[in-house]
């Protein structure tokens, strides 16, 4: 499985991770950049990377995956989309491909996840991940299956925002989901369902647990991660759509 930050992972494919884990499947996570523009209330990049390494590490017991690792030892950082020098946004696709076909190598993978060519969310990090993926898989003949959201799934949850924060706006813009012309839809069992909200919540308590009425007021951002738990609770935390895709 291949991300760009610590906690897509979660959003991304959090109840495939704990079902596949159940079932006996050994789960590898590679992570592009360090996530650091999330812990906005950090002035050390280092300092940000270290606790976002812990939060994605107590994240990855809750799914069950096997193993973990930063992506060319964590070359790049976020910057939140900003092209800065090292960012994740300045790397180029054929230098993300060559790293990402080098690790396909070595852990011979059965099959590869990543998100969908809209990145799930439209983040550019995303999006730049996903071709990359796509291209490395495709030259080590790797099956890869991006996950996406129906623009149905996120009208329903800007649905449930809208009757708890009426006028506000959430979210990014960027996200607006998609239609695939050969869809898979898995439908978990309910303790993906929970590993799911337990693996969210180390990111922010209770963004996973508490109810979408009390987090509105408790987690501090009004971004995709906001509009991402909205749409969960709309569709289901035990539903996630995929779809097979080549360079």
């Amino acid at each position: 499985m291949l991300t760009a930050h610590p906690d897509d992972e979660v959003f991304a494919h959090g109840a495939a991770i704990a079902m596949l884990s159940q079932q006996g499947s050994r789960v590898v996570l590679r992570t592009a950049s360090g996530g650091e523009a999330a812990e906005n209330d950090v002035t050390s990049s280092g300092e940000a990377r270290r606790r976002r390494a812990a939060r994605l590490d107590a994240a990855c017991t809750r799914l069950g995956v096997s193993e973990w690792n930063w992506l060319a030892e964590g070359r790049w950082t976020d910057t939140a989309g900003r092209p800065t020098p090292g960012s994740l946004t300045t790397a180029s696709v054929s230098d993300l491909t060559e790293v990402i076909a080098d690790q396909i190598q070595k852990i011979i993978p059965d099959v590869v996840l990543t998100v969908g060519p809209d990145g799930l969310t439209g983040h550019p990090d995303h999006i730049l991940i996903h071709r990359a993926v796509a291209a490395a898989a495709a030259s080590c003949d790797v099956p890869v299956f991006g996950s996406y959201l129906l623009p149905a799934d996120i009208a329903q949850g800007r649905d449930l925002l809208a009757t708890i924060l009426p006028g506000e706006r959430v979210g990014s813009g960027r996200m607006t989901g998609r239609h695939e012309p050969s869809p898979t839809t898995l439908a978990a069992p309910a303790h993906a369902a929970e590993a799911r909200r337990a693996a969210l919540d180390e990111y922010a308590k209770g963004l996973g647990t508490s109810a979408l009425t009390e987090v509105v007021h408790v987690f501090p951002g009004r971004g995709d991660s906001l509009l991402l738990r909205a749409v969960l609770d709309a569709i289901g935390w035990q539903t996630e759509r995929y779809a097979r895709h080549t360079a």
